[in-house]
């Protein structure tokens, strides 16, 4: 489960109570196999819970994921990891799907909003790693690889249709084309595509690259008498 992290700090005009905090929180920054994070503890009942953020500040909207209960102890023991901040904190939202705390730090009052992303579904990740398993592709790319196949789909779909409606004028129906080559691969599309390109290259045939420039008359003329004379002069040899 993924959680959207915002947050900003409180106006200097409404101040928190310290009196009426639900408990003691830390904000670690860390670094594991994963990478940079930081890991937010708040102390609930006997235990520690948060979240993992994925990033190396609050700023920017990061996603997070749900801690595992830790010991309260990490309230004061650091281990490997650098404490940013702490103190006490107050829940002012706590439903299933978005939840808002103040963290009262050391130095600035911040309020924390978690909001709940729909994740992918197990056959999803699955049917995703496997794609880039076949094609050899690191995960790390996976996000580039989708944005640019989508980008070549929306392309070849654009290019199509544009066709059609020059070769076809009103009968091209581009609706249920472009419904139909929706649910198509995009080596299928090409296919489809490949057979408009044909009908338009035959309606509209390319121009040369290149024509052939007649020479001036009397340039032929000399150059025809040039050949003689070499011709002459070989015979002679």
């Amino acid at each position: 489960m993924y959680w959207r992290v915002t947050s900003e700090e409180v106006p200097d005009n409404v101040p928190e109570s310290r009196e009426t905090a639900d408990g003691s929180f830390v904000l670690h920054s860390h670094r594991d196999t994963d990478g940079p994070h930081l890991d937010l503890r708040i102390e609930c009942g006997d235990c520690l819970m948060g979240w993992r953020i994925d990033a190396c500040t609050l700023e920017g909207e990061p996603w997070a994921t749900e801690k595992a209960p830790h010991d309260r102890r990490w309230l004061e023991q650091h281990g490997d990891a650098e404490c940013v901040d702490a103190g006490l904190y107050r829940w002012t939202a706590q439903g299933p799907d978005a939840r808002a705390l103040v963290l009262m730090g050391r130095s600035v009052d911040r309020l924390i909003r978690v909001e709940r992303e729909e994740g992918l579904t197990p056959s999803t990740v699955r049917a995703v790693r496997e794609a880039l398993r076949s094609c050899n592709v690191e995960a790390a790319q996976a996000a580039q690889l989708i944005a640019d196949g989508v980008t070549a789909r929306t392309r070849a779909i654009e290019r199509f249709c544009g066709l059609g409606r020059e070769l076809d004028g009103a009968a091209f129906d581009d609706g249920l084309w472009r419904r139909t080559l929706a649910q198509l691969s995009l080596d299928e599309i090409h296919v489809h595509l490949r057979a408009l390109e044909l009908r338009f290259d035959a309606k509209y045939p390319p121009s040369p690259v290149s024509r052939p420039e007649p020479l001036p008359t009397h340039e032929t003329a000399r150059h025809a008498e040039r050949a003689l004379t070499i011709l002459r002069e070989g015979a002679r040899v």
